[in-house]
């Protein structure tokens, strides 16, 4: 069944490469405070891959790797109070050999309940799928707002690392942030005076099935439901955050800041401390540091720094932590870097340099990023990630960001 949602959807999507249209929305109607927005987004890449020699944690040494993204994307709104957003994302792509279980210094998949989510993959054949991303009913007050319903979660203010981000954060290295995938939540903001506002979030949890189409049940976890709130003041040029509340497994007690200082240098820190319920998981202090600042002819530059305190102290240690299953998802190390470039070479081209560094076991990335305009509605994107340390040996991983694949991809993205 899902083979007919693909094939259908890829025929509309060769219609939609070579046949322009308007980038506001391809259907619109509105009536006195009620209307419709109906808009869609294209992603269609490919690229070439060259993995560790070590044959046991990788398949082939080259690999070609491919993807293609058709989101449908909906908007109501009713009455001047009432909205409700819909993302509808159908995807196929290539089956490459994974990355070790562990090293690829990302989160895991999306938790949230496979009830709409349909994929299908044979062995060897394309993975493809289709997933209701975000499905949520949004309710505006005059000082108040409540969303429910699956939708984006973030209480993120630093950009790379962002240990405040707990459902589903961006890894660092990954430069399209467009479409954050949403998890299933209600969410609860309080504006209690000009300078400050009050945010209580809930985050259902799933327990983790590997039959299922995302591999995590249909049905809530409870236990792993999570419950988390936040103040926020302005205070100056910066804005204060403190941070408290239950996320999953785990108590969380943080604080957050950004904003500039002397106009000049812009400054954005989060953090916490994380206190485990279970005896098999770490404790630790999570803290993310950014400076930023942008020169006179478009350049910006930024440097963060993460120290992970539930992270390992070798990479011996992490080794040893996923053979007995016990290292949980994301970074492996302790102490971390990034340094990152940005310029604006043209009104229609863009580039980006970050650099990733793992000071734990020395490993790094490099990642280069260009964007080309090619109209209102479109674009071109070239990546090239080039990971820097010691490869792995019999499926046993001596640097983190060594353990990573060679990749150049060329991406194609069109707004309808």
């Amino acid at each position: 069944m899902i083979f007919r949602f693909v094939h259908r959807g890829w025929l509309f999507l060769l219609i939609l490469l070579f046949v322009p249209v308007p980038s506001s929305a391809f259907y619109e109607a509105a009536r006195g405070d009620n209307g419709v927005s109906l808009r869609g987004f294209v992603d269609a890449g490919a690229g070439l891959t060259r993995n560790p020699a070590d044959h046991s944690a990788y398949g082939d040494r080259g690999e070609t790797v491919w993807n293609g993204d058709l989101r449908l994307l909906a908007n109501a709104w009713l009455g001047g109070h009432f909205r409700v957003d819909a993302n509808i994302l159908e995807y196929i792509r290539s089956a490459p050999s994974p990355d070790p279980a562990g090293l690829r210094g990302d989160a895991q998949g999306v938790e949230r309940s496979s009830l709409l989510a349909w994929q299908q993959q044979d062995s060897g054949d394309p993975e493809a799928g289709l997933v209701l991303d975000r499905l949520n009913l949004r309710w505006t007050g005059e000082n108040s707002e409540l969303i429910v319903g699956r939708q984006p979660v973030s209480l993120a203010t630093t950009f790379f690392f962002t240990p405040n981000d707990f459902f589903a954060p961006f890894a660092a290295r990954n430069f399209y942030r467009v479409y954050k995938p949403g998890v299933d939540a209600a969410r609860f903001d309080l504006r209690l005076s000009d300078l400050s506002q009050f945010t209580l979030i809930g985050v259902l949890g799933y327990h983790e099935e590997q039959d299922a189409s995302n591999g995590w049940s249909r049905t809530p976890d409870w236990g792993r439901t999570s419950l988390v709130g936040r103040l926020t003041r302005n205070r100056g040029d910066f804005e204060w955050g403190l941070v408290a509340g239950r996320v999953r497994d785990y108590r969380v007690f943080g604080a957050s800041l950004q904003g500039d200082l002397f106009h000049w240098l812009g400054i954005r820190a989060e953090g916490h401390y994380q206190d485990t319920e279970k005896d098999n998981q770490r404790n630790g202090l999570e803290i993310s540091l950014g400076l930023e600042h942008r020169f006179a002819g478009s350049l910006t530059a930024r440097l963060e720094y993460f120290f992970h305190g539930s992270g390992y102290h070798s990479m011996a240690e992490a080794d040893r932590a996923l053979i007995t299953g016990a290292a949980p998802a994301g970074y492996l190390g302790r102490n971390y870097t990034a340094f990152d470039l940005s310029y604006e070479f043209s009104p229609l081209l863009t580039g980006e340099f970050l650099l990733l560094r793992n000071w734990t076991d020395s490993s790094g990335l490099f990642s280069l990023y260009a964007v080309y305009s090619l109209s209102d509605e479109s674009e071109i994107a070239l990546t090239a990630i080039l990971p820097q340390g010691d490869e792995p040996v019999a499926a046993t991983g001596r640097s983190e960001f060594g353990s990573l694949p060679v990749r150049f991809s060329l991406e194609y993205r069109f707004y309808f």
